[in-house]
């Protein structure tokens, strides 16, 4: 598996970017492609990630993304941050 950082990661639109190890293009990550024990995936910017990579028509993918150096905090503000998400997308769908 790779590592590396996230660039950004819109919880709203669902995707973002990796930051490429090897320089070059980013690398687009989908928010079906995160593994992760919350119902509301998303990523926090600067993040330190382990993913697969996937070269497709596109560009460059990942895929089986996990971050890997949360503390305690960090879990409990990115539970916070996905709550509220979470309701703002509720809210404009309601």
């Amino acid at each position: 598996m790779a590592k590396s950082k996230v660039k950004w990661f819109d919880g709203k639109k669902g995707y973002g970017f990796i930051l490429n190890p090897e320089g070059g293009e980013d690398i687009f990550v989908h928010f079906s492609a995160i593994i992760s024990d919350q119902s509301f995936k998303m990523l926090n910017q600067d993040a330190e990630v382990e993913y697969e990579l996937d070269r497709t028509q596109k560009g460059l993918q990942a895929k089986g993304v996990r971050e890997f150096s949360l503390s305690a905090g960090v879990v409990q503000s990115e539970s916070a941050a996905q709550g509220a998400v979470q309701k703002e997308l509720n809210q404009q769908y309601h």
